[in-house]
């Protein structure tokens, strides 16, 4: 399954109570927290709840939708990642200011994410514990700055402390996740929250994690506390959105039967440069035999940027005969106006007419060096070609290839994920599209490929080395 990843432009943690004022929008670390209130009056002053608030820039997203980069109708998810920091030792410190008050890690509750309403700043502050201290002294440090518990923007409130004061009362889109033990990592489902965006329902202002409603009313003398890194970190474990797609194109132009549909696929290029086609309602596609048209009028899928398709199924063909797709009225401007033709041949049965068997096979790659400098702003292809060991044939049977991307050796970013084999001049090519616009700087990469077939897998020995910087 492919994946793109969506990092946060701005963050902040919000607190009530005696942080009501203070923001934390520069910590490499939110820390949220319920509870600490005790049962008198002057304790109960000092319970607090916070929220962590994040704005991903949809931007690029909705650029690759447009173009069909990303097909909508093959996304599958939107998934909110945030990876557990666990409170360090002083943020578990008792403190003993009014009576005891005792923190703890917590433990067995749900977060939620919800969507927020309206504009808001990042604000300067960086430690919420720390800023209550310094506020406390005379004068005024001015050192925290909003959006806060209580303000969005300097002149903006939000229109209940908290941004809501019941969140999945107050939105229609919310999700949730239930902790165990509390180390866990959110990985939470958003799909509709990101649907509702992107479609116009509601404008993006970004999203808020918070304890689900019924733990942040809980008072007590213990407050529990819970924490994750942000996109202030200095490291690789940086919040994201991951994008979820199943887009690989696997063209069936040299396996086509009479015992089975199979997708045959045009596409489109300006140069060397994938291109959309102007018009594509005006397009459709007959199948000829001799100049005589077996199927007429079939109408072209939009697959992704540059890639159509149409299935088809050509029950009363014998092997060996040769057949002409020809997509007609295809147009890159109002006034390019083209047929475009390809041939296929009729293959053996499918099922029957091959012996399966596992076979040695080499992989050629190409379009990236091992060991390579690869910069934000590339979008490499990469090409991984199969043939038979010993030999310049591809193989005559079924075979997928999967690619995996590992982080520093050790956190996946993409899972095994089909690469794309095509049909481009009689030619059988694999290849799958590298996008570093999403990986992180100064991070070492490993590209692992696999082939499955009959129920197998097998890591190919070769493998892919690269290291990303932004592009300076």
């Amino acid at each position: 399954m492919a994946n793109y990843r969506i990092y946060p432009k701005k963050s902040n943690t919000i607190a009530s109570g005696i942080f009501q004022n203070l923001n934390s929008g520069q910590n490499a670390i939110t820390e949220l927290w319920y509870g600490g209130g005790g049962t008198g009056v002057v304790p109960k002053m000092r319970n607090s709840i916070s929220r962590f608030l994040m704005y991903f820039d949809l931007t690029d997203l909705k650029d690759k939708i447009n173009s069909k980069e990303i097909n909508p109708s093959l996304i599958t998810s939107y998934k909110l990642h945030l990876t557990n920091a666990i409170p360090s030792d002083k943020t578990l410190q008792d403190e003993y200011e009014f009576d005891t008050l005792y923190k703890k890690v917590a433990v067995s509750f749900d977060l939620i994410c919800f969507p927020i309403n309206k504009e808001w700043d990042e604000g300067r502050g960086y430690d919420l514990i720390k800023e209550k201290f310094l506020v406390k002294q005379a004068g005024n440090p001015l050192i925290s700055g909003v959006s806060n518990w209580n303000q969005a923007q300097q002149l903006t409130y939000w229109d209940e402390p908290g941004v809501f004061a019941n969140p999945t009362a107050s939105t229609s889109f919310f999700s949730t996740q239930h902790f165990d033990i509390g180390n866990e990592n959110v990985e939470m489902d958003i799909t509709n929250i990101v649907n509702n965006w992107i479609s116009g329902g509601q404008k993006n202002y970004g999203l808020a994690i918070a304890y689900s409603r019924p733990f942040e009313e809980i008072s007590g003398n213990t407050r529990y506390i819970s924490a994750f890194y942000t996109e202030k970190t200095n490291t690789a474990f940086k919040p994201f959105i991951e994008v979820n797609y199943n887009q690989a194109i696997v063209d069936d132009r040299k396996q086509i039967s009479n015992n089975r549909p199979s997708n045959l696929f045009l596409y489109t290029f300006s140069g060397h440069n994938p291109v959309n086609i102007y018009n594509l309602s005006a397009v459709t596609v007959d199948i000829k035999k001799d100049n005589n048209i077996i199927q007429s009028g079939l109408t072209p899928i939009h697959y992704t940027k540059g890639v159509y398709y149409i299935n088809v199924w050509l029950s009363g063909a014998t092997a060996g005969e040769i057949y002409t797709d020809v997509w007609k009225n295809v147009s890159f401007s109002p006034y390019d106006v083209q047929n475009i033709s390809n041939t296929f041949q009729i293959q053996k049965n499918y099922f029957t007419s091959y012996t399966p068997s596992i076979n040695d096979y080499v992989l050629d790659i190409y379009g990236i060096d091992n060991g390579e400098i690869v910069r934000q702003d590339e979008n490499i292809r990469i090409f991984c070609d199969v043939r038979i060991n010993y030999s310049a044939n591809a193989p005559k049977t079924k075979y997928d290839i999967e690619y995996q991307i590992l982080m520093n050796n050790q956190i996946e970013v993409t899972p095994w994920t089909k690469v794309n084999q095509i049909i481009l001049e009689d030619c059988q090519k694999n290849y799958f599209d590298l996008d570093a616009s999403w990986l992180l700087h100064n991070q070492t990469y490993k590209i692992f490929l696999r082939i499955k077939e009959m129920g197998t897998y097998r890591v190919m020995p070769n493998s892919i080395d690269f290291k990303v910087i932004k592009p300076f």
